[in-house]
């Protein structure tokens, strides 16, 4: 399964327009006048809110409150200087480990089910990710985990025409394996 998300920034809020293997299936956008950030995950066809990911107070962490239909989920960093995050789901556990560059794996109960990759050059202030995922996989669990982080490591610089990302290049808790294959 392949996943883009074409974000879009507008003033002081951002939207994001999101495709399932070409096919454009979720919009996502970020609340006006809050004082933490809220992004919201819509459902084209249904017309619904599908997961509302709400920022919490931290010292030097990334933590969030994930409404995903009646549950909750705690969204929260393991090692800031790792980029090292973790979620748990029912029974599940789901980590994500930030690489040198700008990608992302995601590890449910320590099998890679996903990656994903930024684009280095950002045209007109607006990130752009490719995610890679298992066939059976949350999809919209792992879309909102790319937002989340897009939202903790932004860089705000509307009305900017061009801007460039580095990424990472300090410690990570784990490498990045270039070997794995989605199923």
């Amino acid at each position: 399964m392949r996943i883009d998300i074409n974000q879009k920034k507008i003033s002081v809020r951002s939207k994001y327009t999101i495709f399932l293997n070409e096919k454009e299936s979720f919009m996502a956008s970020k609340e006006l006048f809050t004082w933490l950030s809220v992004i919201n995950l819509f459902s084209i066809e249904e017309n619904k809110t599908i997961l509302s990911m709400k920022q919490k107070w931290s010292w030097f962490k990334t933590t969030y409150k994930i409404e995903y239909g009646s549950e909750l989920l705690d969204f929260t960093t393991i090692s800031f200087w790792k980029l090292h995050y973790q979620c748990k789901h029912h029974n599940d556990k789901y980590d994500i480990y930030g690489h040198r560059g700008r990608k992302y794996s995601i590890y449910k109960n320590d099998t890679q089910i996903a990656f994903w990759d930024k684009e280095a050059v950002s045209w007109f202030a607006g990130d752009n990710y490719m995610i890679i995922a298992d066939d059976k996989a949350d999809h919209q669990l792992l879309i909102g985990f790319c937002l989340i982080l897009d939202n903790a490591n932004r860089n705000d610089k509307d009305g900017a025409t061009v801007t460039y990302d580095f990424g990472n290049l300090g410690w990570q808790a784990k490498e990045f394996n270039p070997n794995w294959i989605a199923k």
